[in-house]
């Protein structure tokens, strides 16, 4: 028959069998000494047989000085669990797996990492660089516990939370006759243009303008550092999401594209119908604050703030 033994009558015991004294288990558990010695002939009884000398309340019997390892055990392990369930709980300890897709990897997410870490130093984070899609799929296999992506839409097994709404343009040197168009230009634009491809690229043929990218490219780049350094060369321009512009290339422009205006939505992924874990909810909170404060340094529209409202003329 199994027995269950009440953790503060264990205590009381090995408090007692290391001082030899009942009168220190008592104030050390902060109890009477009547009380204590109740405690004990209550967990003598459920062992059934003597823990102490009969008149020396104090002094362990053969079985006792057996037991009063074992007791010990008991208890270590009581105060590690809870030790432990109370970190975890607190956000204090445990490991957390997060995916970032490459260019927020590389520009922004060191700094949300240095914060958390700054509060949460007992807690493992693993970081995985991979693509929206690799990094959603990580998500739904339960490989990461969260992933910072861009929204390729429903999935019956994710939950995603948006954060802003980046737009498509070109990026090139400030000296292109690009950049000198209000901000804004065409796709129409790009026609004779050589292009740098990249990974958005597939974006845009998704969105049924392939004729604009695909017949004037001249390189495919994967790396967001090679590809400004083939635009400072004069090899072409390319076209990314606005976040995407190092906010360090001050010698580059990013002059929006418009009809149409191709956009996508930025947030934070997580597994459907599951309660993360509070190192991990930590984590996104942290992670929605500083991309909404990111994409506003970049200008990029948030997706809980409304447009302002036209004013509208007077008329005399």
């Amino acid at each position: 028959m199994s027995t269950t033994y009440r953790i503060q009558q264990l205590r009381q015991f090995v408090i007692a069998a290391e001082t030899g004294s009942l009168q220190t288990a008592a104030a050390e558990t902060f109890r009477s000494a009547a009380a204590v010695s109740t405690a004990m002939s209550e967990l003598e009884q459920q062992v059934g047989a003597p823990l102490f000398e009969k008149g020396h309340r104090a002094r362990l019997t053969p079985l006792g000085r057996t037991l009063a390892p074992l007791f010990a055990d008991l208890v270590r392990a009581h105060d590690r669990v809870a030790r432990d369930v109370h970190q975890i709980t607190l956000a204090e300890r445990g490991l957390l797996t997060v995916a970032v897709i490459p260019f927020l990897a590389e520009e922004w997410f060191s700094s949300v990492l240095a914060q958390f870490m700054e509060k949460h130093r007992d807690v493992t984070v693993r970081v995985i660089d991979q693509r929206s899609r690799q990094a959603r799929q990580l998500v739904s296999d339960g490989l990461a516990d969260l992933a910072v992506v861009s929204n390729l839409g429903d999935d019956p097994k994710l939950e995603f939370q948006p954060v802003c709404i980046d737009t498509f343009g070109v990026i090139c040197r400030n000296d292109d006759p690009l950049a000198l168009r209000r901000g804004k230009t065409t796709w129409k634009a790009l026609a004779d243009r050589p292009l740098i491809s990249n990974d958005a690229f597939a974006t845009i043929i998704d969105h049924g303008l392939g004729q604009y990218v695909e017949s004037n490219t001249v390189v495919t780049v994967s790396s967001r550092t090679s590809t400004m350094d083939l635009i400072r060369r004069g090899i072409g321009v390319t076209v990314l999401p606005r976040l995407t512009k190092p906010p360090s290339a001050t010698d580059m422009a990013f002059v929006q594209l418009s009809e149409p205006l191709v956009s996508r939505s930025i947030g934070v992924v997580t597994r459907r119908g599951q309660t993360l874990l509070p190192a991990a909810a930590a984590m996104a909170h942290l992670i929605e604050r500083e991309l909404r404060e990111y994409a506003r340094r970049h200008g990029v529209a948030l997706t809980d703030e409304k447009p302002p409202a036209k004013t509208k003329r007077k008329t005399r």
